[in-house]
């Protein structure tokens, strides 16, 4: 029986535009898949760089900008081969600190479920 809440795949077997990702938290989030290689970071959302299923990078266009050491590790992700997520950010700062937190680092696990 397939997981619809897991889902990654649809029945084509090409990947979903939608992807679940569970924080170290323990709380899941929904992305999108950016394609293309060029992609204009809009300031509301949250950018996620993985690679293989870890997330190497996570941040907004201002981080690009303003934190050196987040700009070196978004090259390094993208030198890597890195794919691109998104998420709307939360307008709390200390939310959007706190998320971004949470995800950078972690693995994917599609099928893992609280107990």
């Amino acid at each position: 029986m397939i997981d619809r809440q897991n889902e990654i795949a649809d029945m084509t077997g090409a990947e979903s535009q939608v992807v679940l990702w569970t924080g170290r938290s323990g709380r899941r989030y929904t992305m999108m898949r950016e394609r293309g290689d060029a992609v204009a970071m809009a300031p509301a959302k949250i950018y996620l760089l993985s690679v293989g299923d870890v997330i190497r990078w996570a941040g907004t266009a201002g981080d690009l900008i303003d934190d050196h050491a987040s700009r070196a590790r978004f090259r390094q992700a993208s030198a890597r081969g890195a794919q691109m997520l998104s998420m709307p950010a939360p307008e709390d700062e200390l939310a959007r600190m706190t998320l971004v937190w949470d995800l950078d680092g972690m693995p994917h696990y599609p099928g893992r479920n609280a107990a």
